[in-house]
């Protein structure tokens, strides 16, 4: 029987809320229909995708699952949840739909590429694995492959919603108004650093760490989302600040 790790575990708990995470912010664009909402529920239900296809190799290899693995964790879920950030800041303009146009791009030439065109070395992978150890061996080496693309993707995507998030909680904390959203948005740029830092936790001695970073970063970017979103607490900090400038003070 196959043994249950600590990153399986976390893996399991980062897909669960990853999973529900993506329901909600999908049913709010359904409902509302706002860009931003729409990028934001497609990256997180790629995180969705990509913790899954960890817990499945976990137990047995399939290339469809590690491809999916790799495309989703290194290439599409920093950059689709930066793009939902780029929407929140920049509404009017163009800049928001050339930065979109572009991931789009990207993720339709490297999807199939990830599936099809790039060949695995299943030699290295055995139940219990650690994927992030042994992904290096499974995949060819060469800047001829998918590899390539990671380190510009995941910059892009973690300047964009870090970046974004810090920026939109040094501007209510200025303000001084909306404090949920300024606590939110100090949540979501933690937790949007967690998994862009999972290879120096690794080199702290226990690859687990990158898997705790996983999970750990998408709780925080959830209880961000849920704190920023917080529709009761804002519109009465807005009635407050509307009476006092009624009122003179």
């Amino acid at each position: 029987m196959q043994t249950i790790t600590f990153a399986f575990v976390v893996s399991v708990i980062g897909a669960i809320v990853t999973g529900i995470f993506a329901a909600i912010v999908l049913k709010r664009w359904l409902e509302k229909r706002r860009p931003h909402n729409l990028a934001w529920g497609i990256g997180l239900a790629l995180y969705f995708i990509g913790l899954l296809s960890q817990v499945i190799l976990s137990f047995v290899w399939s290339p469809i699952f590690f491809a999916l693995w790799y495309w989703t964790g290194a290439l599409m879920v920093a950059p689709w949840l930066g793009q939902g950030t780029i929407y929140l800041l920049w509404r009017k303009g163009n800049i928001a739909r050339n930065f979109q146009m572009a991931l789009l791009l990207v993720a339709v030439m490297t999807l199939p590429w990830a599936l099809f065109l790039t060949p695995f070395d299943s030699s290295a992978w055995h139940p219990g694995a650690d994927m992030t150890a042994i992904y290096r061996d499974i995949m060819p080496q060469g800047s001829g492959t998918i590899r390539s693309f990671s380190p510009v993707m995941n910059i892009w995507g973690t300047i964009a919603l870090v970046g974004g998030a810090i920026y939109s909680a040094r501007l209510f904390r200025k303000k001084q108004i909306m404090r949920n959203r300024m606590f939110g948005n100090w949540l979501i740029a933690a937790g949007g650093l967690l998994p862009a830092l999972g290879g120096t936790l690794i080199r702290l001695g226990d690859p687990s760490f990158k898997y705790f970073a996983e999970m750990a970063g998408a709780i925080l970017i959830f209880i961000g989302f849920l704190m920023a979103t917080h529709v009761a607490d804002d519109a009465q900090e807005t009635r407050s600040a509307s009476s006092s400038l009624a009122a003179g003070d």
